[in-house]
């Protein structure tokens, strides 16, 4: 019995001390609520703000929301108007506006935040005609139109650039007509080509979008200029308390020193860049490089185990296109990449009947005495130094590195995620997959690739570099840096898999 004096005495206080704490944690729930429900207004601007699959999403509305958290509000958004909304907001029938750039007058009628991204304005002109305009900037832009009356300008209806002797030179050009609005950038792509302007103005991720809808990346380009706009939230000063305004303040500090609005920004603006990339002219080299690299060595693998000239196309198709159809198929991207362009299956059976002629140019030579002695002199050359061998390494060894690289460039335009997961996996199956399938109908259960050979590794360790990479750079990187990138990644696997073939790398293995 004196034992249970202790325990009841303990009890005794638990539970006075949980009394006491009861209105700490009746309270909890409620310090816990956010802020009062701010209402917010967006306007179909894609990639800025859209719906997709019926859910609101893009760059504005991510970021306006990350914030909101932060600051402790919660949004109610409503579609409006871009100029509607902007009334509304001034008036007080709404609280928030995203994306606005500052002037004096909106100052004065808005409550406006600190910057918390950035708008770039770019010149887009017909492909090849850039390069002839030397100016960077806005101000270098109104001074070329000021001093060359023949060159036509496309501008957004109703929009301002934010610079003062751009936005003069737009309202009063030199030469009447010089100077033409348009509503989207559409109408003006459309203008541009039909030789009605010769370049025009536009925000640059928007313009990617509406570029690469078109299939209009072989036609245009950008030009080297760069005019960067940077925009607030704009509160209403009739509603929102200034303490909310310096909430969200201290939020786009925050969020922009741990990396959140700068994620936020890559996944938006980097596959719209990629996209321009994969449009181009040097990338599209690329794929038909690898196309033709990958169809040469299965057809050389045809060659060396002695299959029919059906099976050098089944071999040369496998090869080239296996690993991109099982990458579009494991993604869900329709159509599939090589049902969309025939010019790839036309290079694969190029490429096979291209080599059955050469192979049989010696049957057809046969008796035509000088010429048949040097070409006989060539193939027993090629014989000894088995160069049909190296020939097979080489092409095998170009078309594993151009597929790899295409298989991450799918992984970002995908926006698939995480990527640091989706990259290397797509990186890997397509640059390997065709390769390692092509073995399987060679070698039945025997596939020096799966075994020995140093092979789908090199895209496993060249996708992985590749996807690092460009999540390092995020938001930052650029057309041009993307190209040397891409070229180095390339490259680097072409001679990593020579320098495995040469050296007899082993991969690890797991007993």
């Amino acid at each position: 019995m004196p034992r249970a004096e202790p325990l009841r005495a303990f009890a005794r206080r638990l539970w006075l001390i949980l009394l006491a704490g009861a209105p700490l944690f009746l309270a909890g729930p409620a310090l816990a609520q956010p802020g009062p429900v701010l209402r917010a207004g967006w306007y179909a601007s894609e990639p800025q703000q859209y719906q997709r699959n019926g859910a609101l999403t893009g760059l504005d509305i991510e970021m306006v929301q990350a914030l909101a958290r932060h600051a402790g509000h919660a949004l109610r958004w409503t579609q409006h108007g871009y100029l509607p909304l902007l009334e509304d907001v001034a008036a007080g029938r709404m609280d928030l506006f995203t994306g606005i750039a500052t002037t004096e007058a909106r100052q004065q009628t808005y409550a406006l935040s600190r910057p918390y991204r950035f708008d770039t304005n770019v010149l887009i002109m017909r492909r090849g005609e850039a390069a002839a305009l030397r100016f960077t900037d806005a101000a270098g832009l109104a001074a070329h139109l000021q001093a060359n009356g023949r060159f036509r300008l496309g501008v957004r209806a109703g929009y301002s650039y934010f610079d003062a002797a751009l936005d003069q030179v737009i309202a009063q050009p030199p030469d009447p007509g010089q100077v033409r609005a348009a509503d989207d950038d559409a109408t003006n792509l459309r203008r541009l080509l039909a030789g009605e302007i010769d370049g025009f103005l536009a925000e640059r991720l928007s313009v990617a979008l509406a570029i690469t809808e078109l299939r209009l990346g072989q036609a245009v380009e950008e030009q080297a200029m760069r005019h960067r706009i940077p925009l607030h939230l704009a509160f209403s000063r009739a509603t929102t308390p200034a303490a909310t305004v310096a909430a969200f303040d201290e939020a786009i500090l925050a969020l922009r020193a741990d990396g959140t609005l700068d994620q936020i920004a890559a996944r938006f603006r980097f596959p719209l860049l990629l996209s321009k990339t994969l449009d181009s002219d040097w990338f599209r080299t690329l794929q038909v490089l690898g196309t033709l690299a990958a169809a040469l060595a299965g057809t050389l693998a045809a060659r060396l185990s002695g299959w029919s000239l059906f099976g050098a196309f089944v071999l040369a198709g496998v090869t080239a296109a296996a690993g991109g159809v099982l990458r579009d198929l494991l993604v869900g991207r329709f159509p599939i990449g090589i049902a969309q362009d025939p010019l790839f299956l036309k290079l694969i059976f190029g490429t096979v009947i291209f080599c059955w002629a050469v192979t049989h140019l010696w049957g057809l030579l046969r008796g035509r005495l000088i010429l048949a002695f040097w070409v006989a002199q060539l193939a027993v050359a090629m014989r000894r130094r088995r160069i049909d061998r190296w020939l097979f390494d080489a092409a095998d060894a170009l078309g594993l590195a151009a597929s790899t690289v295409l298989g991450v460039a799918v992984a970002f335009g995908m926006r698939a995620e995480p990527f640091w997961l989706w990259g290397p996996m797509l990186g890997t199956i397509t640059g390997a997959g065709g390769g390692i399938l092509r073995d399987v109908l060679r070698g039945g259960g025997n596939i020096p690739n799966l075994k020995t050979g140093f092979y789908g590794e090199v895209a496993l360790i060249w996708a992985l570099a590749l996807s690092a990479y460009l999540m390092a750079r995020k938001a930052e990187i650029e057309l041009d840096e993307v190209i040397v990138v891409v070229v180095a990644a390339v490259i680097g696997a072409v001679l990593t898999r020579i320098a495995a073939l040469a050296l007899d790398w082993r991969p690890p293995r797991l007993g």
